[in-house]
């Protein structure tokens, strides 16, 4: 359920304020809560401030020269692209600006986004990560909580990469239910870029959002700060498998660090991809075994009813396209790799891979571990 919010942003001078904030302080906004704790959530004071900051201790040299050497007024031109590639830009003092990302010590002065913004106020928004590359039993467990949680009206938070992320909003757009994507790169860059028609769906039933606005070169480094707004925007985080040393681990650091309540799956002893789950778990995580478990949290007494989520995927996404019939028809009870599958179609990796994000949302394909999919009969 939304908030009532007032659907207005910030003026054009306010806007270029924080912009050149966000320019200044660059991906992670280190700084910004001392900033804020010194101006306030008032982008103008700091400009006016901007040659003394680095001598206060508030921000690094490499920071203090961007501010010092950059206008607002220069920063036009990157308003105005935005806008007209119907990129939202919401700045720290807009009311559509995510209330929970206020609780951490670094949010973004400004976020890119596209979709519906008003998805950023939901009231019960729950992380689900974990690993790229898992296994069957993670890909279960990963649908049985998810689609539990969509179903029931909670909106996922995840970061749309392959593996269990691209899991989440699966279940979101089978449950018609809202989910915010969270992303490691440009707003303009969807990366895998075969998530790219997941992206769309996305789109049309929550949001995706970054803190890098268009033309942002890719970086490593940038999907670990990423993980510190998953956590941010969610009031629990969900870990259905991961190893103990990863980037999902640092998700449920960033998460910890925020006062954030985590949930984790149990698994396999012998699992290389449980021992993260299972530690957390021996730390004091709340293990979990379905949607219930996370719900009793949140919304005692929802109703978790996940076929209704599948034959609401099977209305609004058939007809399906050619390329997915394609590949329907390849498909059979025995798993099958994606090189395989795409000799057989005759398509290319990319559509492929967009074919059968579409058959698995219509419930028609199952995928398994290490990108094997059948058919689901």
């Amino acid at each position: 359920m939304i908030t009532n919010q007032r659907k207005r942003g910030n003026s054009m001078d306010e806007q270029l304020y924080w912009l050149w904030l966000s320019a200044g302080l660059g991906a992670g906004a280190h700084g910004m809560q001392a900033l804020l704790a010194a101006y306030g959530a008032d982008a103008e004071a700091i400009y006016a401030s901007r040659m003394d900051l680095l001598r206060q201790g508030m921000v690094t040299p490499s920071q203090q020269r961007i501010l010092a050497t950059t206008t607002p007024d220069s920063l036009k031109a990157r308003l105005l692209q935005h806008e007209e590639k119907g990129v939202t830009m919401l700045c720290y003092t807009d009311v559509r600006y995510p209330s929970l990302l206020k609780q951490i010590d670094t949010p973004p002065p400004v976020l890119y986004a596209t979709g519906d913004v008003r998805y950023l106020q939901t009231e019960v928004p729950v992380g689900m990560i974990g690993t790229r590359r898992p296994s069957a039993y993670g890909i279960e467990a990963a649908k049985l909580v998810a689609d539990g949680l969509a179903t029931a009206g909670v909106t996922l938070v995840s970061g749309l990469a392959d593996g269990l992320d691209s899991e989440a909003h699966k279940a979101a757009v089978r449950g018609n239910a809202p989910t915010i994507a969270v992303l490691g790169t440009a707003i303009d860059v969807t990366f895998p870029a075969r998530n790219t028609t997941l992206r769309g769906l996305v789109e049309q039933r929550g949001v995706c959002i970054s803190e890098l606005p268009i033309g942002t070169a890719g970086q490593g480094a940038y999907f670990l700060l990423r993980n510190r707004l998953i956590a941010g925007l969610s009031r629990g985080l969900c870990v259905i498998e991961a190893r103990k040393r990863s980037g999902t681990m640092s998700t449920v650091r960033f998460a910890l660090d925020y006062g954030r309540d985590v949930f984790a799956v149990p698994g396999s002893i012998f699992s290389p991809l449980s021992e993260g789950t299972n530690s957390l778990i021996a730390d004091g995580a709340r293990p979990i075994a379905s949607a219930a478990d996370v719900l009793a949290e949140y919304l005692p007494a929802a109703e978790i009813t996940p076929q209704d989520a599948l034959v609401v995927a099977q209305q609004e996404l058939l007809p399906l396209s050619d390329a997915a019939q394609k590949l329907s028809k390849v498909l059979s009870a025995q798993p099958q790799p994606i090189a395989e599958l795409c000799a057989k179609a005759q398509l290319p990796f990319a559509a492929a891979m967009a074919a059968l994000t579409e058959l698995e949302l219509a419930g028609l394909c199952i995928q398994q571990a290490g990108r094997q999919f059948l058919k689901n009969f």
